[in-house]
């Protein structure tokens, strides 16, 4: 179920991953030509370095950040750190000369699984450079043993200044509390992944338009 990611799947993956077409915040269409997005930074124990790749749609309206499996759990099999995996991703950005983007909306999926008495919380925050963070958290509590999606857009949508490149910032974090549940004999758990239970996938959609006097 849970695979290490190589960087030459990144195409695959993103080949592989179908984006919900969304309302654009402004009326324009995405640039034409080749938008750039590189890994810049990575930390944290949910995405080891060599597991996190990006990957930009070939009309410029989405881009995939893919990792490694990613996985939060307590109980049998488990070690006291397994019980949070968080991640922070720095991403440098290099539209067009002539256009800025925003943020439109990001999809993110999982499966949990708890024993009763445990307890679980994914947070999830992404935020272009110079515009505020809005995180967003879903939490569950055990029993309980099912997939989860966590989708949502901004409001307002904000564009980043316009230059020519720019950073986008992006963390997850995963965390399971064993609360009354038997830990000798349960293990629960929490994963980011994609909908196909692959390697986790996380989809960020783009709104652009043209800065001023271009």
């Amino acid at each position: 179920m849970f695979r290490a990611l190589t960087a030459m799947g990144a195409a695959a993956a993103f080949a592989a991953t179908a984006f919900t077409p969304r309302a654009a915040a402004a009326a324009e269409d995405p640039p034409p030509g080749r938008v750039l997005i590189e890994v810049a930074t990575v930390n944290g124990a949910g995405c080891p370095a060599g597991t996190v790749a990006v990957a930009v749609a070939p009309d410029n309206a989405a881009f995939t950040i893919t990792f490694g499996s990613v996985i939060a759990q307590v109980g049998l099999g488990s070690k006291p750190s397994d019980s949070l995996k968080s991640c922070q991703v720095r991403l440098s950005v290099h539209p067009p000369q002539g256009y800025t983007y925003a943020l439109d909306g990001a999809d993110y999926a999982g499966m949990v699984h708890l024993a009763k008495g445990a307890s679980g919380e994914v947070t999830v925050d992404n935020y272009v450079q110079g515009t505020p963070p809005a995180p967003r958290k879903r939490t569950f509590t055990g029993p309980v043993s099912e997939n989860w999606q966590l989708s949502g857009a901004p409001d307002p949508v904000v564009y980043a200044p316009c230059s020519v490149s720019q950073a986008f910032n992006l963390s997850f974090a995963l965390r399971v509390n064993a609360g009354t549940s038997d830990t000798s004999t349960t293990t629960s758990f929490l994963t980011l992944e994609s909908t196909d239970g692959s390697d986790a996938r996380l989809v960020y959609h783009l709104a652009w338009k043209r800065c001023p006097g271009s």
